[in-house]
């Protein structure tokens, strides 16, 4: 019996394949035409350039190997229901440079349209024989190619497969979604993140008592310092004390007889909350103690805060002051130094004398009456010097250097 239906490959489709395959190049067939025959049923001809009566052209659906017998390449193409009104009784395949590849006849069917009262989408298959199935390619626009019912349901097996696979590695992860704090981590990604200001901030809260202590910083020096926030801090307590002030000392008239002094002033001291960079460096000074030669200083810091030194005494009547402190959150006067008890001994009134304490700094007592000698200095941070025998010059006590001291917090 003589086959009715067939397809074949057309001379110029013949030779495109040959010389792809030779040149180890692809043939690109792109697009499948549709055509009435001219009205009656056609045979294919390897002469063909076009088919007899062309009604519809558009791009391929897909192009794929069929998995039944290597060397038969299946076509495909998908007419929607919106289009119609035509017999189709041959096919043709084109390459991408409009060159018709392949031609073949079908049975012969309608394609109706929507307005003559019936519908359907139809597909359009067309199986061709060749040597090389590899030396083809397929071409597709996707914003003009439907799809089969068939290739539907296996895309949606695929992507099924594929979100299933997913979700497993999702659920098996130990931290699938980090953009979210966890719990178990007690808030540890925010403070590693350098967000917790930030966080602070949106909760409405302040920084001055929130963070976490980060170490300290003791300057006891005398003279200028530059401070360098520790790596991550933010905010700081600063206390600063100013220098003390030194005793006076008064060897008394005649053999025998006693003598009399008064103690110096303890520096002030200023306690503060501060907000800090730690990529930048703030300057200060830690305040001296008055010794025999050189007067207190104050204790500065950043031009901002100011620990006034304590004053010496000249007299041995009365003990020098305590001095004074601007600028912090807690401005405490430093202790006046004691007054001498008693009266000066002369040739004619042999009272014995005594001797004043120095001022008493936010550290600690100062240098007691006669302890430690002229030259006596007491390691407590900015106390006065006390009183003590002293001949020409009547000097008692040293006063105690300043201090700055610094506490970090992140």
């Amino acid at each position: 019996m003589t086959t009715k239906y067939f397809a074949l490959l057309t001379s110029q489709g013949a030779a495109k394949l040959a010389n792809a395959t030779a040149l180890g190049t692809k043939l690109q067939i792109t697009e499948m035409a549709l055509g009435d025959g001219g009205g009656t049923l056609p045979t294919p001809d390897a002469s063909q350039t076009k088919l007899i009566e062309e009604r519809r052209r558009a791009p391929l659906n897909s192009l794929t190997v069929d998995a039944a017998n290597s060397s038969q390449i299946i076509a495909e193409q998908i007419i929607p229901e919106s289009e119609g009104g035509f017999w189709i009784r041959e096919i043709g395949l084109f390459d991408a440079e409009g060159v018709l590849i392949a031609v073949a006849n079908c049975a012969e069917t309608y394609k109706p349209q929507l307005q003559e009262g019936s519908g359907r989408t139809q597909t359009v298959r067309m199986i061709l024989i060749v040597n090389s199935t590899t030396a083809v390619t397929l071409k597709i626009d996707p914003s003009v190619v439907l799809a089969t019912r068939k290739y539907v349901d296996n895309a949606v097996i695929e992507v099924k497969d594929y979100a299933d696979s997913l979700m497993g590695k999702h659920v098996a992860a130990d931290n699938p979604h980090r953009q979210y704090l966890q719990t178990a981590s007690a808030l540890a990604e925010i403070r590693d993140a350098g967000l917790v200001a930030e966080l602070l901030k949106n909760l409405g809260l302040t920084e001055k008592f929130s963070g976490r202590f980060i170490g300290q910083q003791t300057f006891t020096t005398p003279g200028a310092i530059n401070y360098k926030p520790t790596v991550g801090t933010k905010r700081i307590k600063i206390i600063l004390t100013g220098g003390g002030g030194r005793g006076y000392g008064y060897l008394g008239w005649g053999t025998g007889f006693t003598s009399r002094g008064a103690g110096g002033g303890a520096g002030g001291t200023v306690i503060a909350w501060l907000n800090v960079d730690d990529t930048k460096t703030y300057p200060g000074v830690v305040g001296r103690g008055s010794d025999e030669t050189l007067s207190a200083t104050s204790s500065t810091f950043n031009g901002q805060l100011t620990a006034g030194n304590g004053v010496n005494t000249s007299s041995g009547d009365s003990g020098g002051p305590g001095g004074s402190a601007v600028g912090g959150d807690l401005n405490l006067q430093g202790g006046d130094g004691s007054d001498a008890p008693g009266i000066i001994a002369t040739s004619t009134n042999p009272y014995r004398g005594g001797s004043g304490d120095g001022g008493v700094s936010y550290w600690g007592g100062g240098i007691r009456s006669g302890e430690g000698g002229s030259s006596g200095k007491r390691k407590t941070y900015g106390t006065g010097g006390g009183g003590s025998t002293r001949a020409n010059p009547f000097i008692g006590s040293y006063g105690s250097d300043g201090v700055i001291y610094i506490e970090e917090f992140s």
